[in-house]
């Protein structure tokens, strides 16, 4: 039986500078990976690795 693949949503529409952009453009061609699925893997990385501050 194959396992369901996960679900993803579109949470939020971000406004990101053009030399992001060209960054992540030159960054997804030499590691051969789609930018939208770079793009997401680095945000999901960042988020799920960010520390809550402490009170």
């Amino acid at each position: 039986m194959k396992e369901k693949a996960p679900v993803v949503k579109q949470l939020y529409r971000l406004s990101i500078e053009p030399r992001v952009v060209d960054q992540l453009a030159k960054l997804a061609e030499r590691l051969r990976e789609p930018r939208s699925r770079l793009a997401s893997r680095l945000f999901t990385e960042a988020v799920m690795g960010a520390k809550m501050p402490r009170r």
